[in-house]
């Protein structure tokens, strides 16, 4: 096992200056260190550490990542950085652990030479599904696609919903009613790299406002360019920009509810920041005069990486609760129940196996409709490196049971899963469940060749049974997408949108219009 192990820095410094020593007959030994010109024996290496040891400094930080999670090749650099944030962090107390080098020897002597490829099981027969696919170009033909959300909401106050569109790349939020007679783009914000957009009536005057989680860069970074803005609604149909925190992490999501019980609407943050900053706010809606709101944070949760905080009332109480999904290291799901006056219990909802697992999308929906909500969750975080097709990507139902944690079912494995949905798209009577794929081309150039799924329906054949059907493949461009009837026919159709990191122009959104008939 140790000979398929790269040697030390150490024993290749003392190889490179015995080389030296035999090309100069001793001369170069002799000016670094004077005396005989014998090498010395070699000092011992660190000897591979236990896999107690190992389990014994990681929890300090987070959850034991097993062998397996990476390649042999990469666990060194995975190492490395490892002890770079420990060593950072003085809050991380481990009174003795092993060095770098025996914890890289583990690893390596334990990894896999390669990840094995994910099981794609084929459809055991056609998908009943059946849709008219069509484009719609973003505003400038010319740019490349940005599409970090997509959502759907009556922002028009029309009986069909409008398409909703954060651009993070040209740093717009647009609205649009595909299926209108002259469908056209309407901007509802300029210059903010958004990663999510809420509709409401924040202000209660009868008019629908949208909220706004602003990243403020859509790259990792420690710098405080997150935002929350309200953009409220003006009488000639434009919007008013309206910062309501500012000075904080990169903003992935951002809520609105009457956590506090006094009437007035208030927010939950997902502050994702990166490393350094982070975490989920209580904004409390402390306004009296609309002209100035004021609304005061409280920090909830100060674990960095959370990328969603999705409401509803979990137990039934009547009270708004919401859950968090918490990336980064964290990799879990929590509730948040309302136990009212702002305060709030936490509740572990699921923990993924280790932490590199790459949770990056929820939906809220009663999967098996018996009455209570399940969680839909996605992990498929594709855009940190080593950029590795993961077998263990996926999408995964929570089932709720009436007691924390819920019950996992994997439903699909599938490489850069994300913005899971779920609709009666079959028309047979119950949900079926669809989710995009986002593999950037140029960090994933096998996606071409191996015909990956960028667009997948999982199709529920039975009550907790689910085939796969790849709608489309290859473009695995997708970070979001959304379900719901555009067109008043009673049918769910499919909305998804683009994201080109290479710099291709055209594109934007995709319209999955569903012709399916009633079974």
């Amino acid at each position: 096992m140790s000979d398929n192990r790269p040697s030390s820095p150490r024993r290749w410094l003392w190889l490179l200056l015995a080389a030296a020593v035999a090309a100069t007959g001793g001369i170069a030994y002799a000016v670094l260190a004077p005396g005989p010109t014998a090498l010395p024996p070699l000092p011992p290496e660190p000897a591979e550490a236990t896999a107690e040891q190992v389990n014994r400094l990681c929890v300090a930080c987070h959850a034991f990542p097993p062998p397996g999670v990476f390649p042999r090749s990469e666990w060194r650099r995975k190492v490395g950085q490892m002890y770079d944030f420990f060593h950072a962090d003085p809050s991380y107390r481990v009174p003795e652990y092993p060095p770098l080098e025996a914890v890289a020897r583990f690893y390596e002597g334990h990894a896999p030479e390669e990840l094995p490829p994910a099981p794609r099981p084929a459809a055991p027969h056609p998908c009943p599904a059946q849709f008219d696919r069509g484009r719609l170009r973003t505003p400038d033909p010319t740019r490349p696609p940005g599409v970090t959300f997509v959502g759907l909401a009556r922002l028009s106050g029309k009986d069909t919903p409008d398409v909703i569109v954060c651009d993070a790349l040209s740093n717009l939020v647009l609205a649009i009613r595909p299926f209108d007679a002259s469908p056209a783009w309407r901007t509802l914000a300029r210059g903010l790299c958004c990663a999510h957009a809420e509709v409401i009536d924040l202000d209660g005057d009868g008019t629908r406002d949208v909220l706004l989680a602003v990243l403020g860069s859509f790259y990792a970074t420690d710098d405080r360019t997150g935002s929350v803005v309200w953009l409220r609604d003006k009488p000639d149909g434009t919007f008013e920009l309206v910062t309501l925190l500012d000075g904080i992490g990169r903003v992935a999501d951002v809520r609105a509810a009457d956590f506090t019980g006094d009437g007035k609407t208030d927010l939950v943050v997902a502050e994702f920041g990166w490393h350094k900053t982070g975490g989920i706010l209580l904004l409390e809606n402390r306004t009296t005069d609309w002209a100035k709101p004021v609304f005061t944070p409280r920090t909830l949760d100060t674990r960095h990486g959370a990328t969603h905080v999705p409401v509803a009332d979990l137990n039934g109480d009547g009270k708004p609760d919401f859950l968090a999904v918490v990336s980064q290291e964290y990799e879990s799901v929590d509730a948040f129940i309302n136990e009212g006056g702002g305060r709030f219990s936490k509740y572990l909802v699921h923990s993924a196996p280790h932490p590199a697992y790459g949770l990056n999308g929820i939906e809220l929906v009663d999967l098996d409709r018996d009455g209570d909500l399940d969680v839909l969750l996605t992990n498929g975080d594709s855009l940190d490196a080593p950029y590795l097709l993961r077998p263990d990507h996926g999408i995964t139902w929570l089932e709720n049971r009436g007691a924390y944690p819920y019950t996992p079912h994997r439903l699909a494995d599938v490489y850069g899963a994300g913005s899971p949905v779920a609709a009666d798209f079959d028309s047979d009577g119950d949900l079926d469940v669809a989710c995009v794929s986002f593999l950037p081309g140029e960090f994933f150039p096998q996606r071409g060749p191996l015909r990956l799924d960028s667009v997948l329906l999982l199709e529920q054949t039975a009550p907790g049974t689910f085939a796969r059907h790849a709608l489309e493949m290859e473009t695995c461009d997708h970070l979001g997408c959304a379900a719901g009837d555009l067109n008043g026919d009673g049918k769910p159709d499919l909305v998804v949108g683009d994201y080109v990191r290479a710099g291709r122009p055209g594109g934007g959104l995709t319209l999955w219009r569903n012709r399916t008939e009633k079974r």
